[in-house]
């Protein structure tokens, strides 16, 4: 009787299980507060844990004015003024930032964005990089200008202290409503000590990680 030959390419091949590889999501985080909440203290530590670059746009411009740059000359009398740097500067500035490597696992962003368009902006450069979770630290007024009379900056006299107070309720308050209607906000006590706060941002990242 003659055996069949069966072609190894006939016969039914075992499933292979393929690993999916899992991205990891950039933690991109935003902090947002009036001058004196807090958030670039912490930005730094959330940073610091988290490995990943701050970024303050407040930090950029005053080097800029340190060091003598045509930006800082553009800038320095508006900061000292207490007005806010025209978007399409400040823009520029971010995007440059953002393109750079230590930034693909996430970052943190203080002072920025400030208005609409800033938030419009932001959104188009992380179109495909996972968006932002904000954090807003709610301080009380009295506080704030407590808390910035005690730093002694060039921009912390007190009348400057009240025009930055009044910029941010009329230009960088509507931000917040800006992400709130993308579910993207988590509001927290800033009045609270350095370290309460610091563990509230913690907690409430855990829990939006679900």
């Amino acid at each position: 009787m003659d055996h069949l030959s069966v072609s190894p390419a006939r016969l039914p091949q075992p499933r292979i299980a393929r690993r999916t590889a899992v991205k990891a999501v950039p933690l991109n985080l935003v902090f947002f507060g009036p001058p004196g909440a807090g958030k670039g203290t912490q930005a730094d530590l959330f940073a610091a844990r988290h490995h990943i670059p701050k970024i303050s746009t407040g930090d950029i411009l005053r080097k800029a004015i340190q060091d003598g740059t045509r930006i800082g000359a553009m800038v320095r009398e508006t900061l000292q003024s207490g007005a806010l740097v025209g978007d399409d500067l400040v823009i520029s500035i971010v995007a440059e930032r953002l393109e750079q490597p230590d930034t693909a696992k996430g970052f943190v962003l203080d002072g920025f964005p400030r208005t609409i368009p800033q938030a419009a902006a932001l959104d188009a450069i992380l179109a495909d990089r996972g968006g932002v979770s904000v954090i807003a630290l709610v301080v009380h007024a009295d506080e704030v200008i407590r808390r910035l009379g005690r730093r002694g900056r060039e921009d912390d006299e007190a009348y400057v202290i009240k025009e930055r107070l009044e910029v941010y309720s009329r230009e960088t308050e509507p931000v917040l409503q800006y992400y709130r209607r993308r579910g993207v906000v988590t509001v927290l006590d800033g009045n609270r000590p350095l370290d309460e706060v610091t563990e509230a941002i913690e907690a409430a990242l855990k829990r939006a990680k679900g």
